[in-house]
């Protein structure tokens, strides 16, 4: 807003002690309060054609769990149950879920480029349960990466696997693929309807997710789409997730850790 000076022409002297009283009061009320009483940190890149959204991994009020490696930033959840880490550059946003499909109070981001591209949403609280399968849906499927995943110090669950990473394919009209955690095995004899990309949290998270799909399941053609990730061959997934673009969001994954369960 424009404001006439102190002392322009044709308006009465104003004395020196109320004018310096005004600037004040003027300079103290045009100041920013930030959260954390600190200076607010720069706004990351918003992807194009998506509104202004908080970034809970730079909210100055949640210390990181641990330090990021150059380049990289460390996320943290509000209530330190997860994080990871991942490029500066990219974006932590929340997501909006359907109701029924996740336990209250879960977590749900998806972690994006600058472009807007979403390379892994991270879900906790899962309820879905598993689908029957009949034995005429069973389809061969692949493992064409597997690595160790340390979630927390504690040992893994009896049941299942240990927690690993994992990139996989199951056999449809095409080559379906996903990635992300699990800690369950595929199927007997290399046969399955559908592959899950979850492990067990504490008892706070429930069902963890952290990739590209929750549940791998091949598609009939009619239901898929642009975000359908899809190969003509073994071969062609291979080389697609040997990329440098997909190291970096292997390396994001892989270092995301949960908080131990609470002792007794």
């Amino acid at each position: 807003m424009t404001r006439s000076a102190p002392g322009s022409r044709g308006l009465p002297r104003v004395p020196a002690a109320i004018t310096a009283a005004v600037v004040a009061l003027l300079l103290l009320t045009s100041c920013t309060v930030t959260d954390g009483g600190g200076d607010a940190a720069p706004s990351a890149p918003r992807p194009a054609g998506q509104s202004p959204t908080a970034e809970p991994g730079d909210d100055p009020t949640v210390a990181p769990l641990r330090e990021a490696r150059d380049g990289w930033k460390v996320f943290t959840d509000p209530g330190r149950l997860v994080s990871f880490e991942l490029p500066q550059e990219w974006v932590v946003q929340p997501l909006e879920t359907q109701p029924g499909a996740y336990a209250p109070d879960s977590l749900h981001y998806a972690v994006r480029t600058p472009d807007g591209v979403t390379t892994a949403e991270l879900h906790t609280g899962i309820l879905t349960a598993d689908e029957p399968c009949p034995e005429v849906d069973l389809t061969p499927y692949a493992v064409i990466g597997s690595e160790p995943l340390v979630l927390t110090d504690q040992p893994a669950a009896d049941d299942g696997i240990e927690p690993r990473f994992v990139v996989r394919l199951i056999t449809g009209f095409r080559f379906f693929g996903a990635y992300g955690i699990t800690d369950q095995v595929g199927g007997p004899e290399g046969l399955a309807c559908s592959l899950s990309n979850t492990v067990q949290g504490n008892e706070e998270l429930g069902r963890v997710s952290f990739g590209d799909l929750e549940v791998l399941a091949p598609k009939a053609p009619a239901n898929t789409g642009p975000q359908t990730v899809t190969f003509g061959t073994i071969g062609e997934a291979e080389e697609y997730y040997k990329t440098p673009e997909f190291a970096t969001i292997r390396e994001m994954i892989s270092s995301v850790r949960i908080a131990p369960s609470p002792e007794g």
